[in-house]
């Protein structure tokens, strides 16, 4: 069998995880079950790519700017998947975003898409414009997609009623980690307090980052020892600067550049708990990279988090300052209660294995030949 993926979620992704779940999942469907990987894809700056072997590319300088350079190389390269879609030399195409150039070029070829999350759809009327696609222009596709895989089983219910999709259309299969397999380096050191909370990636709008701050801030002033690191996503704007300043907690909220996997291990290996306050995941992938970092794990009781977590993590009402400090203090002060959540999380992290994600993916495009 031979599958062809296009280039949407690694022309001008550096990192993400929507990449990361299409790269590892290419990866293991070529060295675990023996099938025919090709991407559609010459140019990206894309580190998961840059660092493993799936696919030889280029990497471009932003001689244009960031912003052209980006829509440059990506109308290269979606020129480059639509003459690989119309050459027709695949069993299954797998598009790895929304737009629908492709389907000019198909013919009766049939594809699979994935889908994360409802996140615009659900906050479309507080957070515009969150993935630059319209609800119409997905279901376009929805609608065309021989199957449709589901990360979690919240997805696909919120999927059902926002797209009325037939249910026997939609697969769920989880998302698993690469932390899960993970050698890491035991010779590099970073820098970082003795004692920190983690957080990691966005911090924009639905992720509730502001509520979160505001929530432990009677925790850090308590604790002068006590850090909250935010992990990628770029150093903190002039607004969130402010945010802490005006908070008096600018000291002990800390940025760090995610340069490596080793890096985001250690971060996660080294903390008193990784805490997720958001208002809504698709999935959560950092979840499950905490549980196989020996990671404690808080978590936000809304969306897919309880279904992911289940009893491997402690859970808070994100809308509830003092239920998210009374559950974050718990935490911290009760040793026996992390090691316990540690034990859950490796048994947990079982059920997120990389290669059953790649097996049941091969099942459904199976099902679809």
């Amino acid at each position: 069998m031979k599958v062809l993926y296009d280039h949407q979620s690694f022309s001008g992704a550096k990192y993400g995880g929507v990449a990361r779940y299409f790269y590892d999942l290419m990866y293991n469907l070529k060295y675990e079950q023996g099938v025919d990987i090709e991407l559609s894809l010459k140019f990206s700056n894309n580190d998961y790519l840059i660092n493993g072997d799936i696919k030889k590319i280029a990497q471009f300088g932003f001689f244009l700017g960031y912003a052209k350079t980006n829509l440059l190389f990506s109308h290269i390269n979606r020129l480059n998947s639509a003459v690989q879609i119309a050459r027709q030399s695949y069993d299954v195409f797998h598009p790895t975003y929304f737009k629908d150039y492709f389907l000019p070029f198909l013919g009766k070829k049939p594809f699979v898409i994935t889908h994360h999350d409802v996140i615009p759809e659900k906050f479309s009327n507080q957070y515009a414009g969150l993935d630059g696609f319209d609800k119409d222009q997905k279901k376009k596709i929805l609608d065309k997609a021989s199957k449709i895989i589901a990360v979690s089983e919240n997805t696909k219910q919120d999927m059902l009623e926002i797209f009325n999709i037939a249910p026997e259309k939609v697969e769920v299969i989880y998302h698993s980690t690469h932390f899960a397999t993970f050698q890491p380096n035991t010779n590099l050191k970073i820098s970082t307090p003795k004692r920190y909370l983690l957080y990691v990636g966005n911090r924009e709008n639905y992720k509730n980052f502001d509520v979160y701050v505001k929530a432990i801030v009677p925790i850090l002033h308590k604790q002068d020892d006590l850090y909250l690191i935010c992990a990628g996503n770029g150093r903190f704007t002039v607004a969130e600067q402010q945010l802490f300043s005006k908070l008096k907690v600018e000291k002990q909220i800390l940025h760090h550049q995610i340069d490596n996997d080793d890096v985001l291990y250690q971060l996660y290996k080294n903390a008193i708990a990784f805490v997720y306050p958001s208002l809504y995941e698709g999935f959560g992938i950092p979840v499950i990279e905490a549980f196989a970092c020996d990671c404690p794990v808080i978590l936000s009781d809304r969306s897919c988090f309880p279904e992911v977590g289940q009893d491997a993590a402690l859970y808070f009402n994100p809308d509830d300052k003092e239920h998210i400090a009374f559950q974050i203090e718990k935490i911290i002060e009760n040793t026996d209660l992390r090691t316990e959540l540690i034990k859950k999380g490796k048994v947990r992290l079982k059920d997120f294995s990389p290669s059953f994600t790649a097996q049941k993916t091969l099942e459904v495009y199976k099902s679809v030949i």
